[in-house]
């Protein structure tokens, strides 16, 4: 039975990967259309906002579509939505409503003071609920090729838009693509959404895995609701948001900061940060969205017999990193900043030195964050948002040590992924306690983790 569904999985997780790939390239289209088209001031500022969106999507909303795929998963194919799912999504949502309106002061000069800008970012709130809840519920009923199709289909919109505007808006701004983003994510989101509630409603609640209180990966999450099986409740993704949010500050909070603290005359550097910063992210653009179909497989290695798996899997994961990051920087260093140049204009090139320590930081990153979902797999939440606290405070220090505007942002990405990466991997190499059964809870300790 397991060598059937195997088979079944890779093929699933290959259209999924093709897919994420794909809607990659296109996602870095719709950024250099918005390059090509505004002024550098402009791009810095719709930059910011970009790295702000996917704090907010990935960082508030990332552990629900986790959370969700998993339950949804232990509802088993007849079981509907988990109870609490409406509750928890709007509290999420509006707890991110009111701490993007709550930061707009220190926001504000990322953004060039645009309200537009702010109220586009508000309107990601919204409609990053509908976004990660229909992959999570997709992905927990095991539709990975229509959650792939979903993923192309919000990509070719952004594209489709932004060349638009660059087509036929004489002067477009910033707030032009931002709102170009929330429309894209809400058209390829929301409907199919709404189909999917409804056919779930339509079919008899609770499947053959759907057994009250049962609890997976993720630990104890509470009393189940009506129709069965564990509920989805805010505090069931405790550790998994603050891991998320720190990871998504560490990931995109440096455009933010540049930009910010771009002194006069040095807001052409700024904009080439982010244009050169946009790029480096290449493959963590792929890489993030694919971190809730690695769980399966890194639980399976969790969940082995032989201890020495996970050993020589973490220290695997590490040399390959620090291997593929000294061999990263140097290509970068000679082919990032003509790249660059290619793909969003020769003005937005910054040094060598500079893309070198961005690939570097990079491929650390891209380790990180398999290290983390390891830590995810194993219901060591709270291992897991150590390891990125430790890495955002690093990069935090860095930044405020190091004095020039590019190199300080380059530097402290890297020592911030560093610094998380090893975090990671020495708590994967420390034998965790076993983990019982039916609370998911380890020895000697009751509640969540």
């Amino acid at each position: 039975m397991s060598a059937a569904r195997d088979r079944r999985l890779l093929p699933s997780l290959s259209w999924v990967a093709v897919c994420i790939a794909g809607s990659g390239v296109l996602v870095y289209a719709y950024l250099a259309l918005a390059a090509r088209a505004l002024p550098s001031a402009e791009y810095a500022w719709f930059g910011a906002y970009w790295s702000l969106t996917l704090v907010v999507g990935f960082g508030a909303f990332f552990p629900v579509e986790v959370e969700l795929a998993r339950l949804v998963h232990l509802r088993g194919p007849g079981g509907g939505l988990p109870p609490g799912t409406g509750r928890a999504v709007a509290g999420v949502t509006a707890l991110t409503l009111a701490a993007v309106l709550a930061g707009w002061p220190l926001l504000a000069p990322s953004l060039g003071h645009r309200p537009g800008l702010l109220a586009a970012l508000l309107g990601i709130c919204v409609v990053s609920a509908a976004q990660f809840v229909l992959r999570g519920l997709l992905l927990g009923r095991g539709r990975t090729g229509r959650h792939g199709g979903v993923l192309l289909l919000d990509a070719a919109l952004r594209v489709l838009a932004a060349a638009g505007i660059a087509v036929v808006v004489t002067a477009p701004s910033a707030g032009h693509f931002a709102w170009a983003l929330v429309v894209a994510v809400g058209l390829a989101h929301a409907p199919l959404l709404v189909r999917e509630v409804r056919l779930l409603r339509a079919r008899p609640a609770g499947g053959p895995d759907g057994v009250a209180g049962q609890v997976g990966v993720a630990g104890r999450v509470g009393v189940a609701g009506r129709g069965g099986g564990p509920a989805l409740r805010v505090r069931a993704v405790g550790h998994l948001l603050v891991g998320a949010l720190c990871a998504q500050a560490l990931l995109n909070a440096a455009p933010v900061l540049v930009t910010s603290a771009a002194a006069p005359g040095e807001e052409a550097r700024a904009a080439a940060f982010v244009a050169s910063f946009l790029l480096v992210r290449l493959p963590l653009f792929v890489a993030v969205p694919l971190q809730s179909a690695l769980l399966p497989a890194l639980a399976d290695v969790d969940r082995s017999p032989d201890r020495r798996l996970q050993r020589r899997f973490t220290v695997r994961l590490a040399g390959s990193a620090a291997g593929a990051a000294v061999v990263a920087a140097p290509v970068a260093a000679v082919a990032g900043p003509p790249l660059t140049g290619l793909l969003f204009g020769a003005r937005y090139a910054v040094d060598g030195s500079a893309f070198a320590v961005l690939a570097a930081g990079a491929v650390l990153h891209l380790a990180l964050l398999v290290a983390s979902q390891a830590l995810v797999a194993s219901a060591r939440h709270r291992a897991s948002a150590v390891a990125w606290v430790a890495g955002l405070a690093a990069a935090g220090a860095v930044f405020a040590a190091v004095p020039d505007l590019v190199l300080r942002a380059a530097l402290a990405f890297a020592a911030g992924s560093a610094v998380a990466l090893a975090a990671c991997c020495a708590a994967l190499l420390r034998r965790p306690a076993p983990v019982h059964p039916t609370t998911g809870a380890t020895a000697g300790q009751g509640g969540a983790r």
